[in-house]
């Protein structure tokens, strides 16, 4: 029996575009900064939503709706 280890570092690169995860980590990135970002959605503009504290919590798209939590 052999198996098949598959790490992230044998995935990057594939197709040139970026992970499910890379995208996510992006758009809180900008979200995190206070910033607009793209809605992986629709492409409309994403801003942050706040809760009690300084940081958000989540971030909504103008467009479509589409909330990222």
């Amino acid at each position: 029996m052999s198996t098949l280890t598959v790490s992230s570092e044998s995935l990057e690169g594939v197709g040139g575009e970026p992970t499910l995860e890379e995208a996510l980590a992006g758009i809180w990135d900008g979200l995190c900064l206070h910033r607009l970002a793209e809605c992986p959605v629709c492409g409309g503009e994403m801003q942050p939503e706040y809760g009690a504290h300084t940081l958000p919590i989540a971030g909504r798209c103008t467009a479509c709706g589409t909330t990222l939590t």
